[in-house]
C-alpha cells in the first residue's frame, strides 16, 4: 500500500498561520516531549497525510483547522508517549536485576 501525501495544502497562507500557532501551543504544553520545531514538522506531515480532511476543516474556518490539528498532534504524541513509558531503560533493568526484582 503506497501512502499519498498532498503537500500543496501547505501553500495556503491560513494553513501556515495555523501550523505556527499549533506548533507553539504543542511546544508549550508538551515541551519535554515535543519541541516547537518538531511540532511544526509533525503538523506539516499530518496536513499532507490528511489533506482532504484538512481542507474540509479550513473551509469551516482557521479556528476549526486549528482545533483539528491540535487534536491530531495530541493523539499522535500521547500515543507515542504511552508506548515509550512502557519501556524500561537499560539502567532501570540493571537496577532491578541487582535488587532481584527482575
Amino acid at each position: 500500500m503506497s501512502e499519498s501525501f498532498d503537500w500543496s495544502v501547505l501553500d495556503e497562507p491560513e494553513v501556515q498561520k495555523v501550523v505556527k500557532l499549533v506548533a507553539a501551543k504543542m511546544g508549550r504544553e508538551y515541551g519535554l516531549a515535543l519541541e516547537t520545531d518538531d511540532a511544526r514538522q509533525e503538523s506539516a506531515v499530518v496536513l499532507a497525510e490528511k489533506a482532504g480532511e484538512a481542507r474540509e476543516m479550513l473551509a469551516g474556518g482557521p479556528g476549526l483547522l486549528y482545533r483539528w490539528l491540535c487534536q491530531q498532534l495530541r493523539n499522535r504524541w500521547l500515543t507515542e508517549l504511552r508506548h515509550q513509558s512502557r519501556h524500561l531503560s537499560y539502567e532501570a533493568c540493571l537496577s532491578g536485576v541487582e535488587r532481584g526484582l527482575l
